[in-house]
């Protein structure tokens, strides 16, 4: 394992355990509040279909985000994998879930989305930096999904607490064009203007 690896392996031990030691109240409260920085910003009207998550291990909760763009008439998908691969699958409102791999909900039954369809990824990190490098779970799924899309822009969500400029982010690595904490934006890219309603 090289020296990057080995020193990004540490990074995400170290934020991991941060996130998991979170209580409850605590994951409500961050969550309620990156919510409102998403709903605050992002325009509706520009959207048809937005990739969320499932969250789990203490990560930002987007339910209050995945009702709200339901209200608002857009369609939302989470990932699930299958044979060893990332895809989406559509949430309807009051839709049932089963567990399934590492422990993550996933629709029942799955409707897939598929990829160009999704204009925006909200996507959870386990650390990023102030150059929107991302630093997932390691399985290298997202990166995977991600480095195939066109037009689309990706946004990490995370806690605050996550930002860490140490990362080192290989070739593989697919950059974030902005990311949403409790305490607001940020953004590496202008690929985000048009669904913030700027153009």
């Amino acid at each position: 394992m090289s020296n990057s690896s080995d020193f990004n392996t540490s990074i995400r031990a170290k934020l991991r355990e941060q996130r998991r030691s979170l209580g409850a109240a605590e994951v409500q409260r961050l969550s309620c509040l990156v919510a409102e920085r998403l709903m605050e910003r992002l325009v509706p009207e520009t959207l048809s279909c937005v990739a969320g998550y499932m969250s789990s291990h203490g990560e930002v909760d987007l339910s209050k985000v995945v009702d709200w763009l339901h209200e608002n008439q857009v369609s939302v998908a989470v990932p699930y994998v299958c044979d060893q691969e990332m895809r989406f699958a559509l949430v309807l409102v009051d839709q049932k879930f089963v567990v399934g791999q590492w422990g993550i909900s996933i629709p029942d039954p799955i409707d897939e989305v598929h990829l160009p369809d999704i204009e925006l990824f909200l996507v959870p990190v386990v650390a990023f930096s102030s150059r929107g490098d991302r630093l997932g779970r390691g399985g290298g799924y997202y990166d995977r999904v991600l480095s195939g899309i066109e037009g689309a822009s990706i946004v990490g969500i995370a806690y605050e607490f996550q930002l860490d400029d140490n990362i080192q982010a290989s070739s593989r690595d697919v950059p974030l064009d902005a990311v949403v904490t409790d305490r607001g934006w940020r953004f590496f890219s202008s690929k985000t203007e048009r669904i913030l309603g700027r153009v």
